[in-house]
């Protein structure tokens, strides 16, 4: 096991990180702006922003004209792709909500989610059902509390219950479905096999809790990547390894889901007016390719 040392520094007060990134070579134009937003948004999350601008990272220099107000820039455009990422992603989550809420058909259409012979694993499938019986029990949803009043069911059924759920148990409940009709038909509704759709939902899922948790997405490698799809009904822009890893694949993968929740949707006018507000940004280290504006997926007439 390596043995390394303890941490025994002090936190610097917000003047001394002024300081401290003057005499790295950072502009800083406006000294009184800049500590009022060290007091308010921290140093240790703007570093992120801040280390990009340096020219040397070991020497901890930055390149020449790189200023504070220019990391600040970068933290504002990554909160507002979070908060657009964020408001797509929740037209997609209504609609994956709604397609395994209404998948099946016949005498056990609002209950087949009960019945373990619709899944791959007894156990993970108990799982699900202790997850949904919380999410229900803790719901303040008023069609919920009514249907508990009135009927003695352990859960409301699947259109119902499903109201109450995380996007994380929704893409668990898919994953844990066997191959059938149902699996298929809820993937096939969006235009993708059943492998990449599952690939996608948890994808989506892991984006979700980094935008609630105002992680940062610009020049960010993501940890679970989605799968880029063997095959789809419409077009789907070609991805690199790099570009895979990065947002540029989460924003294509919302594009896409779009297209069919809502075929009138604005989001890449509203995607490239973000970007072009904020020339700082290099898109390359967001996975962009060069010519992206002129692929016919991103059109925006």
């Amino acid at each position: 096991m390596e043995n390394k040392p303890e941490f025994h520094g002090r936190a610097l007060d917000f003047d001394e990180q002024i300081e401290l990134l003057r005499s790295q070579g950072l502009i800083i134009n406006d000294e009184q702006r800049a500590l009022r937003i060290l007091n308010n948004v921290s140093y240790a999350r703007l570093k992120t922003y801040i280390v990009p601008l340096m020219v040397d990272r070991k020497a901890h220099k930055f390149r020449e004209g790189a200023s504070f107000e220019d990391a600040y820039a970068l933290y504002g455009f990554d909160r507002r792709l979070r908060e657009l990422v964020f408001h797509e992603m929740e037209k997609v989550e209504i609609s994956v909500r709604t397609r395994i809420g209404y998948a099946s058909a016949g005498s056990e259409a609002g209950y087949w989610f009960m019945n373990p012979d619709w899944f791959r694993d007894e156990r993970e499938h108990r799982e699900i059902l202790r997850h949904l019986t919380s999410e229900v029990e803790r719901a303040d949803n008023d069609a919920i509390k009514r249907f508990r009043l009135k009927y003695s069911n352990p859960l409301p059924p699947c259109w119902l219950t499903l109201e109450a759920t995380s996007m994380g148990t929704l893409a668990t409940i898919y994953d844990q479905m066997k191959y059938s009709p149902l699996k298929k038909g809820i993937a096939d509704y969006y235009g993708l096999g059943v492998e990449d759709f599952s690939s996608w939902l948890n994808h989506l899922v892991y984006i979700r809790n980094r935008c609630a948790h105002h992680n940062r997405l610009w020049n960010k490698t993501l940890t679970t990547p989605a799968e880029v799809p063997v095959k789809t009904r419409a077009p789907f822009p070609p991805q690199t390894e790099f570009s895979r890893g990065h947002v540029y694949m989460t924003l294509c993968v919302l594009k896409y889901l779009q297209n069919t929740v809502k075929p009138e949707n604005t989001f890449a006018q509203r995607l490239r007016t973000l970007i072009d507000n904020y020339p700082i940004v290099d898109t390359s280290l967001m996975g962009f390719p060069t010519h992206w504006k002129s692929d016919p997926f991103w059109k925006t007439e």
